[in-house]
Formats: C-alpha cells, sequence, structure tokens
C-alpha cells in the first residue's frame, strides 16, 4: 500500500493540530510547519507518531519569505521527492479596529495569509505532479472572506476572500492535471486565535451561532481529512462552510 505524504502549515495549534492528528490515524506521512511555536510543533509530532503517522518532520515556515518557502520546498524534495496533499493552514488573524490598521500590519497579514499560500502552493506542484494517485490541496480560509469582517479585522477577511479566489483559480488550472483544489470556510472555532476574544465581544460573537456555541478544531479536522483523500476525487474547486449555521446558502 502506498503511503500518502501530507504537508500541513500552522500545525503547532488549533485546526492544524487537528487536521494532523486526523490524517496521522490514516498513517499518512507528515510534515508540519510552525512559525513560532517550536516546542509545540514538536508535542504534535510526538503525538502524530502515537496516532499513528507513517513518518512526521518538522520545520519553522515563514509565509512572508521566498527564502523560507524555498527552503522548506527543497527539504520536501531531497527526503521525499513527492507530495499528494497539501494543507494550508498558516495564517494570522490580528483583531485590530479597522481605523487602527496600519499599512505594516495590512502587508504583515496580507503577504501571510493570501501571498504566501499562493507562493508556497505554486513551489509545491511540481511534489504534487511527482506523485502518484489522487493529489489534492486543501486551503483553510474563512467565514470573514465571505461575509466580511465585524469581529476580525478588515485586512484578515481580505486576505481569506483573496484566499477562495486562489482556491478557486488554481483548480481551474490544475483539474487537467488531476490536482484537487479545495477550501474550508470555518466561522468561530475555539482556538488560540479566538481566545483573544474575551468578556463582551466573546458573549456576542457566540450568541450569534444558531447551534448555540463555538465549534471545536476536530469539527474542522475531518473535512479537510475528507477533502484530502482520494474518496473525494470528484470535488475540486468547492467551498465547504463550518461555522454552526452563522452564514447559510
Amino acid at each position: 500500500m502506498t503511503v500518502r505524504r501530507a504537508l500541513i502549515t500552522g500545525a503547532s495549534s488549533g485546526i492544524g493540530t487537528a487536521a494532523a492528528l486526523e490524517l496521522a490515524s490514516e498513517g499518512t506521512a507528515l510534515w508540519l510547519t510552525y512559525t513560532g511555536r517550536e516546542a509545540e510543533a514538536a508535542r504534535v509530532a510526538e503525538e502524530c507518531r502515537a496516532a499513528g503517522a507513517a513518518e512526521v518532520h518538522v520545520s519553522r515556515l515563514d509565509l512572508r519569505e521566498p527564502d523560507s518557502i524555498a527552503a522548506l520546498i527543497d527539504e520536501l524534495t531531497s527526503t521525499w521527492g513527492e507530495l499528494h496533499v497539501l494543507v494550508n493552514n498558516g495564517g494570522v488573524c490580528p483583531y485590530t479596529p479597522y481605523e487602527d490598521i496600519d499599512i505594516d500590519e495590512w502587508d504583515f497579514v496580507l503577504e501571510t495569509n493570501a501571498r504566501g499560500t499562493f507562493f508556497l502552493t505554486r513551489a509545491a506542484l511540481p511534489l504534487l505532479r511527482a506523485a502518484a494517485g489522487d493529489r489534492s490541496v486543501v486551503n483553510i480560509a474563512s467565514i470573514a472572506g465571505q461575509v466580511g469582517a465585524l469581529q476580525t479585522g478588515i485586512h484578515y477577511a481580505a486576505s481569506k476572500g483573496a484566499l477562495l479566489a486562489i482556491t478557486r483559480s488554481f483548480a481551474r488550472h490544475l483539474a487537467n492535471e488531476g490536482i484537487r483544489v479545495n477550501a474550508v470556510t470555518p466561522g468561530p472555532v475555539t482556538s488560540a486565535i479566538t481566545d483573544q476574544l474575551q468578556g463582551e465581544r466573546r458573549e456576542k460573537l457566540e450568541a450569534g451561532i444558531p447551534l448555540g456555541a463555538f465549534g471545536q478544531p476536530a469539527d474542522v479536522a475531518w473535512i479537510i481529512a475528507s477533502l484530502a483523500s482520494p474518496r473525494a476525487g470528484f470535488i475540486t474547486g468547492a467551498t465547504y462552510d463550518v461555522n454552526g449555521g452563522v452564514r447559510i446558502d
């Protein structure tokens, strides 16, 4: 049986960790990245090994830095030479009011969440093309990119809206090569990011969720794993909402 190989960015916490554990339980070989939480990433790697991952590697990645992206792809190429799954989860989410967003912070968010994801995906294409069987990219966007920002920053919403456009564009460009590209759009999910919201702001956000509570990272992880699976072989260019009923099409 062929071992499937997956790269997950932003795997040191939250949805990234949950996705790593979900794929580990399926025997996937994992390459996990982090930006600032090295100890947490190492702990997640150990948990993934215990959960059944075929192998686990960990690398630091700064999505804003082309050299960091290139170094990661070089590592993957020399170690694996192929990739079946890319989960673009890495990102940042400041809760800065729009009146207070300066140019540097705007660029930081857009460069990380949109520009970095585009260039990493493009750089990973030779590895995806080299793999046999089903290949897919799963981008973790946000409900903020669909409906606009109220609690999150406008720059975050803009970056996630861009990520949805990137998802659909890559899906169209890569379909004839059999590489699928889809997006998941979580609503409020318990994580280090949403832990920044406390008191009245958090209560107001939670009160607006029809199912009555924040989601959990595992609620998103199983959909990521499903989209990454060959069983989703006829799904590309799709957006999957996981938002507790906040947005219903």
